[in-house]
């Protein structure tokens, strides 16, 4: 049970971030600046390659986002002399430094490790609203691809920093997709998300 707190600690800057993309991204003045990441290319299929919803400006806020909410955690962290909590903080000093160059590898790897779901959901015409069009196994297989997408890259790198067996990463980020669940509930349930 310690280690799964310690592991919601450690990945809380991250998950915060997350949310507050989402919200930033709803604002008028920065959604009008939202440009596709494949620049509204097609792929040789004809079909878009990542579709609008990866956009450049998402990818850089989150990035940037994780960095922050990193620093700003690792100092809270130290103000309550609770350093120990954090996986991070048992191998590596809790530094500004550290802690926005970690949270900016988090960041732009929770947004990287999405884009593969993007394109395969292009290539099978599966919109995000709709998660399978009715076709029932494409539905619930992409329902959990959304919620665990993200966490395979961040999982994959605090695994390696952290030394943690292959059995607590893929436990780590059967975790994070159904804290991913819960936080998008919330985000329905306050009118930011219409869908899981």
């Amino acid at each position: 049970m310690q280690w799964i707190i310690s592991l919601y600690i450690t990945m809380f800057p991250v998950i915060l971030a997350g949310v507050f993309n989402m919200l930033f991204l709803k604002i008028p003045f920065l959604k009008s600046r939202c440009r596709p990441i494949d620049g509204g290319k097609n792929w040789t299929d004809g079909k878009r390659i990542f579709g609008d919803s990866k956009s450049v400006l998402g990818f850089i806020l989150m990035t940037v986002l994780a960095g922050l909410l990193e620093v700003f955690w690792g100092f809270l962290l130290q103000g309550l002399g609770q350093n120990k909590r954090s996986l991070l903080y048992l191998y590596f000093e809790n530094a500004p430094s550290f802690n926005f160059l970690i949270g900016m590898l988090f960041g732009f790897l929770y947004m990287l490790f999405e884009l593969p779901n993007s394109f395969i959901k292009r290539r099978l015409s599966v919109s995000a609203a709709e998660q399978g069009d009715g076709r029932r196994g494409l539905k619930l297989f992409f329902f959990i691809l959304d919620q665990i997408d993200s966490m395979f890259g961040i999982m994959l790198c605090l695994g390696i920093l952290v030394h943690l067996t292959p059995a607590q990463i893929l436990y780590a980020i059967f975790l994070g997709g159904l804290t991913h669940v819960l936080v998008n509930c919330l985000l329905i349930l306050f009118r930011v998300r219409k869908y899981l």
